[in-house]
Formats: C-alpha cells, sequence, structure tokens
C-alpha cells in the first residue's frame, strides 16, 4: 500500500475534502474531523486577515489509489496542527504527525522555540497514546464539543420587551454587524472588513435565514448567531454565538441559539453540533441548559 501526500488547492480540491470528511462521518458517525462547513471556513471566515492562496500549502492532502484521501492534515504557523483521517488508516498516524512537524520546523526555522499542539477530543486513545509517546503533554481542557440530540425539540422561548429576532442583510447591516461580533470576538473588530463579509456570504455553507442577530430597542444589535450548514451532508454547526456585554443575562443567547436550531431544521439539517464551544463557565452554562451533549477537548504541547 502506498500512500502519497500532495498539496492542497481550495479551488479543485474543496469538494474532494468535503467528500472525504462527509464519508468519515458516515463511517464512524463521530465527529473527530472536522465538518465541511469548519473546513471551508478556513478560508472563508469573516474574522481574520485576508486569505491568500500560499495559505493553501499549510494543507497536505494524503491519498491511496484504491480509497482516495485517506487522510488531510494542516500545519499552521501559530504550531496548531490537524488531522482528519479515514478509520482504516488509524495505524498511518505516526507518519502523518511527523510529516507535520517537519513542515512546521521548515516553516519555523529561523525561531530558536516554538510550540506545537494537537486538539483532541478526549476518549481518543489512539491520538492520545501516540502524542504522549512522541512527546506531547497533554495541559488540559481547552473547550468543549457539544452535539445536539437527533429528536431535539425547539422549546419555546421568550425576549424582553421590545427586543426582536432577524436575520441579517450584510451589506445594509454590516456596522451594526461587526460592532456586535467585535464586542465578543475582538479579532472581528480588528480584522471584518465589508469584503471580507461578503465573502464569508458566499460560502457554500451560508443562508441569510440562519445568520441572525437579537436587535436591541435603540436598533443596535444584541446578541448574534449563524447556522452554517454543508448543503450536501446537511451536517451543520451553530457558529459563531455571543452577546454583546451591555445585553447580557436577559436570556437572549438562549433566545438566539434555540432560534438558530429551529432554522436549521427547517433547513433539514441531519446533526446539529457546536464544535469547539467554550469552555467558559456562561458558556457551559447554556449550551448545557439547551441539551447539548459535552465532550472535554483537550490541547496536547511539546516544546522545540
Amino acid at each position: 500500500m502506498t500512500i502519497i501526500k500532495r498539496s492542497f488547492h481550495r479551488h479543485v480540491d474543496f469538494d474532494k475534502v468535503r467528500k472525504f470528511l462527509i464519508d468519515t462521518y458516515q463511517i464512524t458517525n463521530t465527529f473527530h474531523n472536522w465538518i465541511p462547513s469548519m473546513f471551508e471556513n478556513s478560508w472563508r471566515g469573516p474574522c481574520g486577515p485576508p486569505y491568500k492562496d500560499a495559505e493553501d500549502e499549510y494543507v497536505k492532502i494524503w491519498e491511496e489509489e484504491k480509497t482516495g484521501i485517506v487522510a488531510v492534515t494542516i500545519s499552521k504557523p501559530c504550531g496548531e496542527f490537524r488531522i482528519f483521517i479515514h478509520p482504516e488508516f488509524r495505524n498511518f498516524e505516526e507518519t502523518l504527525v511527523e510529516a507535520l512537524e517537519t513542515q512546521f520546523k521548515e516553516m519555523k526555522k529561523n525561531d530558536t522555540k516554538t510550540k506545537m499542539y494537537f486538539i483532541v477530543e478526549a476518549g481518543d486513545t489512539l491520538r492520545e497514546r501516540l502524542l504522549e509517546n512522541c512527546g506531547y503533554e497533554n495541559k488540559g481542557v481547552c473547550e468543549h464539543n457539544r452535539i445536539l440530540p437527533h429528536d431535539y425539540n425547539v422549546p419555546q422561548y421568550t425576549l424582553p420587551e421590545d427586543y426582536t429576532i432577524r436575520h441579517v442583510d450584510i451589506e445594509k447591516d454590516f456596522e451594526n454587524y461587526r460592532a456586535v461580533q467585535g464586542s465578543v470576538f475582538s479579532h472581528c473588530g480588528e480584522f471584518m472588513t465589508l469584503e471580507a463579509a461578503k465573502i464569508y456570504s458566499e460560502a457554500d455553507f451560508y443562508h441569510s435565514e440562519r445568520d441572525i442577530v437579537v436587535v436591541a430597542p435603540d436598533g443596535s444589535f444584541a446578541a448574534f448567531a449563524t447556522g452554517r450548514m454543508d448543503p450536501i451532508s446537511k451536517l451543520a454547526e451553530v457558529e459563531p454565538v455571543g452577546v454583546h456585554p451591555n445585553h447580557r443575562r436577559k436570556g437572549l443567547g438562549k433566545a438566539i441559539v434555540l432560534e438558530c436550531i429551529r432554522r436549521l431544521q427547517k433547513h433539514g439539517a441531519i446533526a446539529i453540533v457546536i464544535l469547539g464551544a467554550a469552555s467558559t463557565e456562561e458558556a457551559t452554562r447554556l449550551y448545557d441548559s439547551l441539551g447539548f451533549s459535552r465532550t472535554n477537548v483537550h490541547v496536547w504541547v511539546k516544546e522545540v
């Protein structure tokens, strides 16, 4: 069996990687790999510097003649590594870890000290043992993976007086849109531009009816949530979610997530997740109260 590594080019390879992610989900019925919307958001996301074609080089595709894609790896300049792998090829993971380290060290060859890290869902004992043997240390919980029950019935919710929920018109609402997201995620306030938001709205996972906000009595945006759903697999995520600091403790987070779930269900979502949900006390309390399951996700770090 020969496995070949090659470069990723998003304009021609996204559909192939999407199929790989869908196929591995259908085989395992787990979310150890990303779902397609998470992968597409790597270059469509509106809250980072403009994506450059050279960043495709961070991603590598690993193929075997009979199976096709057996793994996809990502090595980011910050030191974050990701491995998405076909379940029948997990004995190949050590080679992938070594390749990621080599790729990263080449990117950072002029740095005297760097950190490399993996984000690993608790219970993935094969990867945990491998990383420990490769010199990585478990630094503890960094986030949670959340999955909504398939038979979830959206309960009724109420909003405070004179607050309303509606979907966004990115061009008309841009300043309010950036302001509310920037109030929760500082990088959105710094990097989001109208051009970036328009690119986001052109993503396969995006639908304007699922990009929603709570409007405060003064017309500003008090909370936000987006239901991203891959149109092929119908795998969906509620991401991002946030409430403006001036409007917290009013039940807005619960209301907007419930409305986002309702709209995803209306559009045919077969699974609704929040992979990489914040592990803060507030986020934990919110998602627990809504009925999402909770699995710890750990960060494994190695210094070089």
